[in-house]
């Protein structure tokens, strides 16, 4: 499934701002350095670019993969023969989604 910026947008519109370096310290891994009796922490820092990256990571991922509301919508649609759609404006989606995508490259 490919995600548009505008999507992105609005799943970053409604979640909470947590905006800012993140740091995360850790301890020593490694059997060595913990004999040694180096107990000085490693000091990660996080970009605010990464931290957007896995904030819509994780709304992403709470999102159903099907829109069972707009799902029951079409169908009620296509069954009473009210849902019509235009070729032209088949087309036009797709070459707006095709541009959408190439601008993000």
């Amino acid at each position: 499934m490919k995600i548009s910026s505008e999507e992105v947008g609005r799943l970053l519109a409604t979640a909470p701002s947590g905006r800012g370096n993140a740091r995360v310290a850790t301890t020593p891994a490694s059997p060595a350095q913990e004999s040694s009796g180096s107990r000085e922490a490693a000091l990660v820092e996080v970009s605010p670019t990464a931290q957007e990256i896995q904030q819509i990571k994780r709304l992403v991922h709470r999102l159903p993969d099907v829109r069972e509301d707009r799902v029951r919508s079409l169908k009620a649609q296509i069954e009473s023969g009210t849902y019509h759609v235009s070729g032209e404006d088949i087309a036009d989606l797709m070459i707006r989604r095709m541009l959408a995508d190439n601008s993000l490259l």
